[in-house]
């Protein structure tokens, strides 16, 4: 792993956003992270550096959440999630990461835009829905795998049930540990994580430390009403620039 100013403008920047995003600070805002390390990189070899990476953090944000989640919604969305994974590690090879970022990149986009443009009450809670919070989760499950991108369908469904802002992070956090968790024997089975890659992990991680620091400095500060605004709002642009990379 050679660190020049290419590594540096790159990778830097997007082992940090997935720190932030680990903190629960607007988890689409990582999905630009993977197209930003393959400047520098392949795909496989950045999706098994960011996989450690990605545990480390999981770690950590679970310690600090652990009395601050909602398990019948972890019951329902870790399992599908499973699915989601297992079929994302057998049709891996034939799925190109601009189709999937173009998936997720929709799936954002509609969401965001009904949020602010069509919803009307914006504070009103959805009720919980095994339907959606299956398919979300099968989805979540599916990109996590491919491209480490499984927020947007996360977010989907959990944003809508308004959770009190702690109790929304920590389960969030929770379900990509048992997400990362499940995700990495398949990703040595597959070759995408080694020994090689893993010291490359772990290089980097306080890089990611760094981000999740920021990240829980930002969520002391920010009152829930914004909180949700802004994670909206991160999804939409982050949705919009991925359809506008996809239709260049």
């Amino acid at each position: 792993m050679e660190i020049n100013l290419l590594f540096f403008f790159t990778v830097f920047p997007a082992i940090l956003l997935f720190g932030i995003a680990k903190s629960g600070l607007g988890g689409s805002i990582a999905l630009i992270s993977i197209p930003l390390m393959t400047v520098a990189m392949p795909l496989t070899q950045a999706l098994g550096i960011i996989l450690p990476i990605l545990i480390f953090s999981d770690f950590i944000a679970t310690y600090k959440y652990r009395k601050e989640f909602d398990l019948s919604t972890l019951k329902l969305m870790v399992p599908f999630a499973g699915l989601g994974i297992i079929i994302g590690s057998l049709t891996f090879s034939y799925f190109s990461e601009a189709l999937l970022k173009f998936i997720v990149g929709l799936m954002g986009f509609l969401f965001a835009g009904h949020y602010f443009f069509f919803k009307k009450n914006k504070e009103e809670k959805s009720p919980k829905n095994t339907l959606k919070g299956s398919i979300c989760s099968t989805i979540a499950g599916f990109t996590s795998f491919c491209v480490h991108a499984g927020g947007t369908p996360t977010s989907i469904y959990m944003l809508p049930l308004r959770m009190k802002k702690e109790i929304y992070v920590g389960t969030r956090i929770i379900f990509f540990t048992f997400v990362n968790l499940i995700k990495l024997p398949l990703y040595i089975n597959l070759s995408m994580t080694n020994l090689e890659t893993f010291k490359q992990s772990l290089i980097l991680f306080p890089v990611a430390l760094l981000g999740i620091l920021v990240g829980y400095k930002l969520l002391k500060i920010i009152e829930e009403k914004l909180f949700y605004n802004i994670l909206y709002s991160l999804i939409l642009i982050t949705s919009t620039k991925l359809l506008y990379d996809f239709l260049l």
